[in-house]
């Protein structure tokens, strides 16, 4: 981290802002009166603020606090985030902690850290939207000892925080099933894949490989298992991340229901067995199948993001039988 730039913050509540103007009443009224017992209230009300001040900066400047989050992270539902904090003071327990981020509900109440103490928590939270998160965005938040201070220290990720789309429900595929598993032609044809089509009489030219020895002896007459052509169309399900106006709200709204919408999409073919890859400009994952291609295909969803018509990217080139289905 930069050191010309600091980690932690100070703000003046409003006790404190309040205790600052009582303390220029009382300089006030002592300069006019020459009172010296109100010169001894001031003085020891200004010493009061330095040391709260001081107290206050080293309670949350020795403390470490690192975020990451456990397992898959989907917007608007709930996640897993394991929380790690360190005090790095050798003397002075640091208290009064409080660790906010946009997942929680509110503030959470962190118990006392002695010195030298480490600490893991796990709580629940959700995020309300998809994305890259490569900043924390949280932190340690305290107002000890008195109150007069606030002190902010900003938490570090351990790595990047990816949150998928939520998917949104499609009961029925815009993609017909026999089309849509493992790209297969629609009606079957004859060939060399792996799946049985039926089985018939060998005929001179059949593979003597493809003979059906059960069958054949059942039948006293040679059976062939006739195979399915070989898939080779996959499905392919494309959005339009150019926008004409990226700060235009309506727009923005319907690009992210296109995206909640082909993250269901997706799932749902994939879980059915098909061959599905993901386009968008400049955006590419090869068509596959299994659940190693739902996270990649969840991952791109969640890194979409809009581009401008005058700076967008061609769309990615496919294969002549590949399907592709535009998600608008």
């Amino acid at each position: 981290m930069n050191r010309l730039i600091p980690d932690w913050e100070i703000r003046i509540t409003n006790f404190g802002l309040g205790y600052i103007l009582l303390c220029l009443v009382v300089a006030i009224a002592a300069t006019n009166t020459g009172n010296n017992g109100l010169y001894l209230v001031l003085a020891a009300m200004l010493a009061a603020m330095v040391v709260s001040g001081v107290l206050s900066r080293r309670n949350v400047r020795g403390v470490l606090c690192e975020l990451e989050t456990v397992g898959e992270v989907v917007a608007t539902r709930p996640a897993w985030l394991r929380l790690r904090f360190e005090n790095r003071l050798r003397t002075g327990t640091a208290q009064s902690l409080f660790f906010l981020h946009e997942s929680l509900p509110g503030p959470l109440w962190i118990d006392p850290l002695r010195p030298g103490e480490k600490r893991e928590l796990v709580v629940e939270g959700r995020f309300p939207r998809r994305g890259v998160f490569r900043d924390a965005d949280a932190g340690l938040l305290s107002r000890f000892p008195i109150g007069l201070f606030r002190k902010y220290r900003k938490a570090s990720l351990s790595r990047e925080i990816v949150v998928y789309p939520l998917p949104e429900v499609t009961p029925i595929p815009p993609v017909p099933p026999e089309d849509s598993r493992g790209g297969r032609p629609h009606p079957r044809q004859r060939g060399g894949g792996p799946d049985i089509r039926t089985l018939r009489e060998f005929t001179p030219g059949d593979d003597l490989r493809d003979l059906h020895w059960k069958q054949s002896a059942r039948m006293r007459r040679w059976i062939v298992r006739e195979r399915e052509a070989e898939r080779d169309r996959v499905v392919f399900l494309v959005i339009d991340n150019a926008l004409p106006s990226p700060v235009d709200s309506a727009a923005l709204a319907r690009f992210e229901s296109a995206v909640a919408r082909c993250a269901g999409q997706a799932l749902l073919l994939l879980s059915r067995g098909a061959e599905v890859g993901f386009l968008a400009r400049g955006v590419k994952v090869s068509a596959q199948s299994g659940r190693a291609q739902r996270l990649r295909i969840l991952e791109a969803l969640a890194r979409l993001e809009p581009v401008s018509p005058a700076d967008a990217p061609a769309f990615p080139s496919l294969r002549k039988n590949d399907l592709c289905w535009m998600v608008s």
